[in-house]
């Protein structure tokens, strides 16, 4: 079982959409490197498990970190930690 302080404490009558709550939470576990480039990442019911929130909002809170290139899906697979764009050449 997990500490209580590994995961973020959601209050889901707070003014934070939980959905962004865990996005942020994972986003950040990423920039830490907790979680590395081709890391694969639990599947959505272990999420939403772990976090303690319903499947549709581990859902939402995916594509999010997808469209923030956090991570990458790959269908049959699994999800996975994005390999980090390099930074934009300020000189072109």
């Amino acid at each position: 079982m997990a500490e209580e302080s590994e995961y973020p404490k959601i209050d889901s009558e707070g003014p934070e959409l939980v959905y962004m709550v865990v996005a942020n939470h994972i986003a950040a576990r990423i920039e830490r490197g907790e979680l590395k480039p081709g890391q694969r990442i639990p599947s959505e019911l272990d999420l939403a498990e772990q976090y303690g929130v319903a499947r549709m909002t581990v859902r939402r809170e995916l594509k999010e970190l997808r469209e923030r290139g956090l991570i990458r899906s790959v269908h049959g697979k699994g999800t996975y930690v994005q390999q980090p764009n390099p930074p934009a050449d300020s000189t072109e």
